[in-house]
């Protein structure tokens, strides 16, 4: 019958959708047909196609060729439909009649001469191979470049063949001469590297490493205001070394959105850590372009996002944050192309008190007016300052204490000894409501939340007095939930409600006020 059926792989954002490329030969006047919304890419495969097949030893029939990309009427472009047209081609002529296709997935760009070259993205087609194999309950096979195929095969549960030409992928097929070398998994670039950076190496700043220590714990987005070189930057680049190692289907999908971005193809169990320029467009950070393409937000997925000096970014930008924070996810629209992408991140954004950055500084003069304090501080938006669980000091370290070291008996510790506390937080939140404390929706914090009568008070006295809205109420309880969690106390004490007020003080416009900061509780 004149007729082959393939499958293929492409990519909408960064969601794989399986590809069915149906090959149809019928009398007529010679002619080469593709449908099903192909791009210029693939407009263009089919003089690579024909070119590849007379060079490979193939008859290009002279017939009416009809090649179908279902689904119809999904955009796609990528070269890497060459393979697969090929062969269907070929399949559908009576050239492989004894090929079994059904069980193979096909993936490469073909050169004029018949070899296979390199395709984007080899881990992430890998990755949405094994997703395929698993949503269809059937082994499948992942043919590729053979440059490629070790890389791919970094991704267990799938079988990658690679293949030099478009011969030796027919060769295979059919049974005929040496069978291609099956690439099994291996962990090439999979070992976990140890994070060179260690909270210990900040000194000082016990309250804002406790402050980095409970957002980390329940996934409480996180604020730092101080003057210049106080270490917020510092501060924030360690807050990867107190999360722990990424769960492997989350490496996988991060790593998927690495090797799409052309970033990286290596599989790595470290969470990211994306540091977006103030200068950054809302495209860069959120995500753009047609087709959509992720931004930073999705890069960071799983890890963390720090946006230093955070003033500076163009406000759009900012407020475009706040759908991603809530929902986990972000949507654009384009026309003709819609994408939704993942953004479950840690915001970590750190600032200046001021636009010269010496307000309420103990040595330095700060040559800022009241107004301009007041309007560099308002360009964090009211609802998304509202967004943040937790703001804190960082004040300058004094010349004596950083030149003898850590005086204070109150040090926390290592990133490895921290770490584990986080672990530990994090299992109790999973084992009682099955989310971290800062993606609780509003009955699970009225259900788990509830703090002791004493604490009840002091908050209802400081959400009158201050006139919070319900968001805040609910972040300062979640707060509190996460300072028991780490205190591994089954109920909000007052201490909790306290340091969580306290945390949230900033947000109300007290950042860079030289009022004393309350020293939580901890017990290292």
């Amino acid at each position: 019958m004149p007729l082959a059926t393939l499958q293929s792989l492409t990519f909408v954002g960064v969601r794989p959708v399986a590809v069915q490329i149906e090959v149809h030969l019928s009398a007529g006047l010679p002619s080469f047909a593709l449908v099903g919304l192909p791009d210029t890419e693939i407009r263009e495969s089919k003089e690579r196609v024909r070119s590849a097949l007379l060079n490979s030893g193939f008859e290009f029939p002279s017939q009416r060729i009809t090649v179908n990309l279902a689904p119809a009427d999904l955009p796609k472009g990528s070269a890497a439909f060459d393979l697969a047209v090929a062969l269907g081609i070929a399949s559908a002529s009576g050239q492989l009649a004894k090929a079994d296709l059904s069980d193979w997935l096909f993936a490469g760009e073909l050169s004029l001469s018949g070899a296979l070259t390199g395709v984007r993205s080899p881990f992430a087609l890998a990755v949405a191979a094994r997703k395929e194999s698993a949503a269809g309950q059937r082994p499948l096979k992942l043919m590729m470049p053979k440059a490629q195929a070790k890389l791919a095969a970094t991704v267990p549960d799938i079988a990658v063949f690679g293949a030099h030409n478009l011969f030796e992928a027919a060769a295979h097929l059919v049974g005929h001469g040496n069978p291609l070398e099956q690439y099994t998994h291996n962990t090439h670039g999979n070992a976990s590297q140890p994070n060179p950076l260690d909270m210990a190496e900040v000194i000082g700043h016990q309250t804002a490493k406790h402050a980095l220590l409970a957002a980390t714990a329940g996934q409480h987005h996180i604020r730092l205001v101080g003057p210049p070189g106080s270490g917020k930057s510092m501060l924030a680049q360690r807050v990867g070394s107190l999360m722990p190692p990424l769960p492997f289907e989350d490496s996988l999908e991060i790593s998927a959105i690495r090797s799409l971005k052309g970033e990286s193809d290596v599989l790595s169990p470290q969470r990211p850590f994306r540091n977006p320029h103030p200068s950054s467009t809302m495209a860069a950070l959120i995500g753009g372009g047609n087709p959509p393409s992720p931004g930073e937000i999705t890069l960071a997925h799983q890890g963390i996002l720090f946006t230093d000096e955070v003033l500076e970014f163009d406000r759009r930008c900012l407020e475009s944050l706040r759908e991603p924070l809530e929902t986990g996810r972000v949507n654009i629209s384009r026309s003709g192309h819609q994408a939704s992408f993942p953004a479950r991140f840690l915001w970590v954004c750190a600032h200046n008190p001021c636009p010269c950055g010496w307000f309420g500084h103990p040595a330095k003069e700060c040559r800022c007016t009241p107004d301009q304090v007041r309007k560099y501080q308002n360009k964090l938006s009211g609802p998304l300052a509202d967004r943040l669980d937790i703001s804190v000091e960082v004040q300058a370290i004094d010349h004596g204490t950083l030149l003898h070291g850590e005086t204070d008996h109150a040090e926390l510790g290592s990133s490895t000894e921290l770490r584990k506390q986080v672990e530990q937080a994090r299992t109790i939140q999973l084992q009682r409501q099955g989310c971290l404390n800062g993606e609780m929706s509003a009955g699970q914090i009225n259900k788990y939340c509830k703090p002791a009568s004493s604490a009840e008070k002091l908050l209802l006295a400081y959400a009158q007095k201050n006139h919070l809205s319900a968001r805040a109420l609910h972040r300062i309880c979640r707060v509190a939930r996460t300072l028991a969690d780490l205190d591994q106390a089954g109920q909000i004490d007052k201490k909790h409600i306290a340091t969580a007020i306290q945390y949230r003080k900033a947000l109300a416009g007290e950042a860079g006020s030289q009022s004393p900061v309350h020293h939580p509780t901890h017990n290292p």
